[in-house]
């Protein structure tokens, strides 16, 4: 990091002075005993999440809130499925700036594409998680936007394995929730300026009751046009607004509503590497020269709007409705190097998608009953989700060109000239995603609970094609079918739960990506099946958990030789996670946990007794905090993470090489002027290592050193 480049930031002043002026116009508004504080406002008979110390570095970053898609808010020890979750004040404390970056310490997942923030993708029990397999959502509802903005959620929490039963159609990785942050009972002014890399930002955070029965939340960040990454050259100017109101129409009815905007530019993103099992997978280069293009880069833009109903009826039924609607902007352009052979000659290849845009409209109703039948206590839940969005665009372009040129990966970068590829094949896409649920929840006497539902689960896509010559075609794929689900859990004492968990669920075919060779082909629907069990607990102020897995799914890979996607087989993936969270003594914060995982292909016309590819079968994580009591209100933290080795390809031939990542910083909290003022300071890669991340038979270069510095002040 280059402090004196610092100053090239001065414009950045006009947006600090002008957020702190609406600022102290909102202050000025409030009691002068402003407090700081994040408690929802809470109604008689509804419980809103949240609580004062809800994932506070005070509580070590516990939570004891999740969203169950449509079961709605639950308690993390209650559900018998593996979650993690990882908070607000968590993000905020090591600094993380995107989805990848708040996760690093989530012992579950695999970060497949590390610093490349065109498209983020993840491994979760091995098999793939992101947008385009269904496996991302915000405040329990799906989402279809790539970048995520992390200043306005309270927490992301990750569902570890099939989540069909809950969502309906997703790939059995799981599901990556963001939930976004709600309204306080009690004033909270907060004002944080900070540079990441070489990019400085300023988020305002507000909120508190405008009356009695109505309480606001504001969020608004800016973030300049400084390198981000670590790495040379590239830029990322981003902007965020989100706001939300709790509007209390009754004793027993509260309105929720939200609104949010987004938009980032990624500017001369970092390039993507190519290679053969013949030429093998060389030495990682150094991570932070840039292999890109002034020409390459990503600009995402969201707008969200959101409503929703909490209602007890009576003693028995409650109602919950949800609706939102969603327009994303998406157009990219990225660089590859395909090399040529073992002395790293390259061809130049550039991939583009242009005008990509989705409206999402989407539904929930449930209707919630809580009874008794003698001494069973059940509470059921019926209800439906509907999302439909229509996606079109211009045609992804990609082109390698024929030129060779000599190789450079460990020499000063070079971007080779481009002409925009020839126009692909655009399409206009309409897909309904139905799913119809129910649930009995039941409570046998004191220590044991049952779970017995089942999801109808549809998926009607209709796709029209217009090749570049004119030519249309048109594609429909209508299928639907019924997943059961199946739980039992063992509460012996207050502090464990042992439970089983058996789901199934309908996977939507495989559906080549535009990248590959056979870019369109849609493959058979398939059902996943899962069991699951686990153990949590409460020791003192520690959350520990334990869960084993067996997963079966259909196989999918992308053949590096012939860059064909295909579907062929079996995959049965199983092993075991242990996570923990929460103070080990008065001043020792730990987070973490391993996965041990041992994924194979089966049945299959190739490749049997393999690992699938891009799947690491081992990984740990360890974030710890100290707070010395000889300085009060400092903090030491550190942290590391480790990924064993991957396989790069389905035949196991080539493996990118296990790593491990450590981190370190400082926390410093202090009143002053008797408001409460907290500075922060990451070095994430303290070491500056070099490594590859894989997926899809692509190198992807890991993230390098980067440094991040914040103080935030409260009002």
């Amino acid at each position: 990091m280059k402090i004196c480049r610092y100053y090239r930031y001065r414009k950045i002043n006009g947006f600090i002075f002008s957020l702190a002026f609406v600022h102290s116009i909102a202050c000025a508004v409030d009691d002068a005993d402003t407090q700081d504080s994040d408690e929802p406002m809470e109604l008689e008979q509804i419980r809103i999440s949240g609580t004062a110390l809800n994932g506070s570095s005070t509580a070590g970053y516990r939570v004891d809130t999740v969203q169950l898609g449509p079961f709605g808010d639950a308690r993390p020890q209650d559900t018998p499925f593996s979650i993690n979750s990882v908070s607000s004040e968590l993000i905020r404390n090591t600094q993380a700036t995107t989805t990848t970056e708040a996760l690093k310490y989530v012992p579950t997942v695999y970060n497949n594409t590390s610093a490349s923030q065109i498209t983020p993708y993840f491994t979760i029990r091995g098999f793939s998680a992101s947008t385009w397999s269904y496996n991302m959502a915000v405040d329990g509802m799906r989402s279809f936007d790539v970048y995520q903005p992390m200043e306005d959620k309270e927490r992301i929490e990750v569902i570890n394995g099939a989540t069909g039963f809950l969502y309906g159609i997703t790939s059995p990785a799981g599901m990556i929730n963001h939930a976004l942050k709600r309204p306080t009972a009690t004033p909270l002014h907060e004002f944080t300026v900070g540079i990441y890399d070489e990019q400085v930002y300023g988020h305002l955070d507000l909120g508190g009751p405008l009356s009695e029965n109505l309480s606001y939340r504001i969020n608004l960040v800016q973030a300049d046009k400084g390198d981000t990454g670590g790495i040379a050259n590239q830029t990322q100017k981003r902007h965020v607004f989100s706001g939300a109101l709790d509007w209390r129409l009754g004793a027993q009815t509260l309105l929720r509503l939200d609104a949010s905007r987004s938009r980032r530019n990624l500017e001369y993103a970092q390039a993507l590497f190519m290679t053969t099992a013949a030429i093998g997978i060389p030495k990682a280069p150094d991570t932070s020269r840039n292999r890109g293009a002034p020409y390459t880069g990503a600009t995402d833009a969201t707008n969200r709007f959101g409503i929703g109903l909490d209602t007890r009826l009576n003693d028995i039924f409650s109602l919950r409705f949800k609706a939102r609607y969603s327009k994303v902007e998406r157009e990219y352009l990225l660089n590859r190097q395909v090399w040529q052979n073992k002395q790293l000659d390259y061809r130049w290849r550039v991939d583009s998608q242009q005008e990509f845009d989705t409206i999402v409209k989407q539904l929930n109703l449930f209707v919630d009953a809580d009874f008794f039948t003698g001494p069973l206590k059940h509470k059921i839940t019926l209800g439906v989700t509907r999302d439909a969005f229509d996606a079109a665009n211009s045609g992804y372009r990609g082109t390698t060109y024929s030129t060779q040129y000599p190789g450079d990966l460990y020499e000063d970068p070079q971007y080779r000239p481009y002409s925009l590829p020839p126009k692909g094949t655009s399409t206009s896409q309409e897909t309904h995603y139905t799913t119809v649920i129910m649930a009995d929840q039941i409570d046998i006497g004191d220590y044991w609970s049952l779970m017995v539902g089942g999801t109808r689960a549809r998926v009607d896509d209709h796709l029209k094609s217009r090749t570049a010559a004119g030519a249309l075609s048109t594609t429909r794929y209508d299928q639907s079918e019924f997943s059961p689900a199946y739980s039992l859990s063992f509460k012996p004492f207050s502090w464990i739960t042992a439970y089983g968990t058996y789901v199934e669920a309908l996977q939507q075919g495989l559906v080549a990506g535009a990248t590959t060779a056979n870019a369109g082909e849609i493959f058979s629907p398939y059902v996943s099946k899962q069991k699951e069990f686990g153990i949590k607990s409460t020791l003192g102020a520690m959350e520990l958990n334990l869960a084993w897995f067996h997963i079966e799914n259909a196989n999918q890979y992308v053949n590096p030789a012939t860059n064909t996607a295909t579907q062929d087989g079996k995959a049965i993936h199983k092993g075991w996670e242990f996570t923990f969270t929460g103070r080990a003594t008065d001043n020792l914060t730990l987070v973490g946990g391993f996965t041990r995982l041992n994924a194979r292909i089966d049945r299959a016309a190739t490749n049997v007794g393999k690992t699938p590819q891009g799947v690491p079968e081992k990984m740990a994580t360890l974030y710890a905090e100290y707070d010395l009591a000889t300085v009060p209100g400092l903090t030491l933290n550190g942290g590391l993470s480790y990924t064993g080795k991957v396989p790069w390809d389905a035949a196991n031939k080539l493996y990118v090489n296990p790593v491990t990542i450590y981190e370190t910083g400082l926390r410093y909290r202090a009143r002053i002027m008797d408001k409460t003022s907290t500075w922060r300071l990451n070095i994430a890669n303290l070491t500056n290592k070099n490594y590859w991340t894989t997926r899809s038979g692509i190198l992807y270069p890991g993230a390098p050193r980067t440094v991040s510095l914040s103080t935030t002040l409260a009002f």
